[in-house]
Parts: C-alpha cells; structure tokens; sequence
C-alpha cells in the first residue's frame, strides 16, 4: 500500500476521502460478490463481512442504488483553511477577494484561519504546508492566499487517471490467479529481477527491458488490432460474446530490497 498512499498523497487525497471511497467498495463487492444463488448478499452479512453496522451499510446501499451520492467531501484541514479564507466575511475585501492576512495578531490572521478549523496543527506548520504547495505566498510582510484548492504536487489528471487503471489491472490479475484452482486458467503474471546486479549494468538493463518490452507491446498491439471487430459491423454479426477489456502490461521497477528489513512471520 504505500506507493499508492504515496500516490494519494501526492496528489492532495487524504485519509478520509480514501476512507469513505473504500467503505463505499466494500460495501459494493461484499453485495455483489458473495451473494447465494445469483442474489445480492443481505445487509446482515455485508455487514459481518466487511465490519460496518447494519445502518452504515444500508445508508451506503441506497446511495449505490439512487446514484443519487453526493462528491466525497474532502474535508482535510488545509482545504478548510483555504475554504474560511475565500468565504468568511472579515477574511475579505470589499470586492470580495481574499485579504492579504499576517500570520498572527489581533483581528483577521491566519493564526485566527487555523484555530476555525480546529484540531491540532499549529499555525506554523499549517502555514509551511501551503506555502510548500503553493496555494499560499508570502508578500511583504503579509500572506496571500492564490488558490483554492490544496494539491500538495500537482499532476496532470489523466496521468493519475490511468496509473489508477494500471494498478486496477494488475490487482485484478493477481486477485483471478489466487482466486483460481485450475493452473490452466490461470494469466500469466511472471517477473524477473536481481539484488545483486552491479550498479554499472542498471542502466543498461532499464534500456533492455524498455527496448524488448516495446517490441513485445507494438507486437501484441498489432495482432489485435488484426483481429477487432471492423467499425460498422454489429458484434453480433461476427458471434462476438459481450464485449470485454482485454490485454497485457509491461512495467519495470526499481525500489529498495526488502531482503535487509526484518519482517515479522
């Protein structure tokens, strides 16, 4: 999990965002998966499986149902900070743009932003955060505040788009080749690697996985789209069955062995 907290992190989700997404699945895949005879699971059992009440699960089974949810509320303190500034009258001008505040003092500060927030950051570390990110400036002697929005390192948001479908796709390769008794069924997931590998032949080797897995990918590519149904003509035409998201990933990595850390059997 910790690429993808650091992933999460960087790109301004925090715990609770992430909490509430995954009590949302779980609820999802306990109900879908592990019915009986093609049902649903009931709401006593998602609730035994995955450890919420019965009343957090049916509250979540309605909002599934209606899609009538609501955006997870990203409620982490630095985007509050920045929500009271853009919002609370005495934070503001008289063309409602936010104030140029000092950090402490009497009146509209930001030590007075972090204390209607609550909780127990101190102001200085607050301060360094946006800063850090870039949502808040220094400007003479006093702050000013140029986004909104709290992202500690933003990235484009297709790239985060489809690092999420990478890591969807190899998890769910994993979870059918454990979830499988017949060898044969099973999808190749296989790797290579070394902790003994000089460190003059690491570059060399990124170059060779890179060269032979492109080769490998253009390759693949190819023979299906050889074999795709022609634009135009209906899937049932060919006998074709309900479409699915088929295909092969290639990734290198590069991390520090675990082999030196002590793990707990």
């Amino acid at each position: 999990m910790r690429p993808i907290i650091r992933l999460l992190l960087k790109n301004g989700v925090g715990y609770r965002e992430f909490s509430d997404i995954c009590k949302e699945l779980f609820v999802e895949v306990a109900s879908d998966d592990h019915g009986l005879r093609g049902r649903k699971t009931n709401m006593s059992r998602v609730a035994v499986m995955t450890g919420l009440s019965r009343k957090e699960v049916r509250k979540i089974r309605e909002t599934i149902s209606t899609g009538m949810g609501e955006p997870t509320l990203r409620s982490r303190r630095p985007e509050l900070v920045l929500s009271i500034w853009h919002s609370a009258p005495d934070f503001l001008d008289q063309k409602h743009k936010p104030r140029r505040i000092s950090f402490d003092g009497a009146g509209a500060t930001f030590c007075e932003l972090v204390s209607r927030v609550g909780g127990d950051i101190p102001p200085r570390a607050m301060l360094v955060e946006l800063l850090r990110s870039g949502a808040v400036v220094e400007d003479g002697e006093k702050l000013r505040v140029v986004s909104r929005s709290y992202v500690p390192e933003p990235d484009d948001p297709q790239a985060i788009f489809l690092a999420g479908g990478a890591i969807r796709d190899l998890a769910s390769t994993i979870y059918h080749n454990l979830s499988s008794e017949n060898l044969e069924s099973r999808y190749i997931e296989r790797h290579v690697s070394s902790e003994g590998l000089p460190a003059e032949y690491r570059s060399r080797f990124r170059k060779l996985a890179h060269d032979r897995g492109k080769l490998l990918l253009e390759d693949l590519n190819s023979w299906l789209s050889e074999r795709e149904l022609s634009p135009g003509i209906s899937k049932s035409d060919e006998g074709a069955v309900d479409p699915i998201r088929i295909g092969v990933g290639v990734y290198f990595f590069s991390h520090p062995s675990e082999s030196a850390k002590s793990i707990d059997p």
